[in-house]
């Protein structure tokens, strides 16, 4: 790869082109960002080499091309560059619902001589923005690649994956390759969905706020809705591109608190005690083997 193209430079994008300066790979990056200001910024901390105002100037001739954009824009964002994309360039891109964004592209890209693999690099923070991005962000957060074709890719869909895989963990990730499919289903279980639940929180606490609401609010709280922080522009995209998988784990999750609500209502307290001690168990040792790093981060919209 001798020139990388980086279409969002919000958090993930900047981040990403900070995570290869700091590798020391010997590419060339170029940006792309909407706002003046960002791409001055851009240029001022010496993390990309060029910053376009048009996404199709960023896009031609490079060999690499990620799109780091809320995930309703990528399509639209790479319609407009589907003229300057160069035959044989590997097209990626950081969306956090992948069956939406890999059907897209792969109907778009069709013709060009361009091939996309899909890709999730599950980090991040409830900040955006270009302000808020760092060159540790990927360290070993896991990225999880995404073929057309499913976790079975062949021949040079097998080449394009590998080079995927490749550049993720050049800015210290660990890979998993998974269809769209499975993606969007685990993630509307471990991301997306708590996401919601933390929004719900935030609106059950403050729907109709008490007095002295706001001072009851401790640390637990503040934990518990992190989430709540992010964007909701991000968040509509998410939700709109996952609603089947979504629904299916909302609807599990209402089961399961109906039936803790049940526990508690008929006085079935240690039932209710043996559940928090499981519960507590696995979140322990998630955390503590090291694989829990922080999934709360969907893409964040370019700066």
């Amino acid at each position: 790869m001798k020139s990388l193209s980086i279409i969002g430079l919000g958090l993930m994008g900047g981040s990403l082109a900070m995570a290869v300066r700091r590798a020391g790979a010997a590419v060339e990056i170029r940006g792309f960002a909407r706002r003046s200001e960002t791409r001055r910024t851009a240029l001022d901390m010496g993390i990309v080499d060029s910053a376009a105002a048009d996404a199709a100037e960023a896009v031609s001739g490079a060999d690499v091309v990620v799109f780091c954009l809320p995930v309703l824009a990528i399509p639209e964002v790479a319609a407009a560059c589907r003229k300057s994309f160069k035959s044989g360039a590997l097209v990626t891109d950081v969306g956090s619902t992948k069956s939406f964004v890999t059907s897209g592209m792969r109907k778009l890209l069709e013709g060009t001589g361009a091939v996309f693999v899909g890709s999730h690099p599950i980090a991040g923070s409830e900040a955006a923005g270009l302000d808020a991005a760092r060159a540790d962000l990927y360290d070993g957060a896991v990225a999880v690649v995404t073929p057309c074709g499913g976790a079975a890719a062949s021949g040079a869909d097998e080449s394009a994956v590998r080079r995927i895989c490749s550049l993720w963990e050049a800015v210290g990730s660990r890979v998993r390759v998974m269809s769209p499919e499975a993606h969007d289903r685990l993630l509307a279980r471990t991301s997306h969905m708590p996401h919601l639940v933390a929004a719900l929180l935030v609106d059950l606490a403050f729907g109709d706020e008490a007095e002295g609401t706001r001072d009851a609010c401790g640390t637990g709280f503040r934990d518990a809705t992190r989430m709540a922080a992010g964007s909701e522009g991000v968040w509509h995209d998410i939700v709109k591109t996952n609603a089947d998988a979504l629904v299916s784990e909302l609807d599990a999750f209402i089961a399961a608190a109906a039936d803790l609500r049940g526990g508690i209502a008929s006085g079935r307290f240690e039932d209710v005690k043996a559940f928090l001690a499981k519960c507590r168990a696995i979140r322990a040792g998630l955390y503590r083997s090291g694989t829990g790093k922080s999934a709360s981060a969907e893409g964040g919209a370019d700066g």
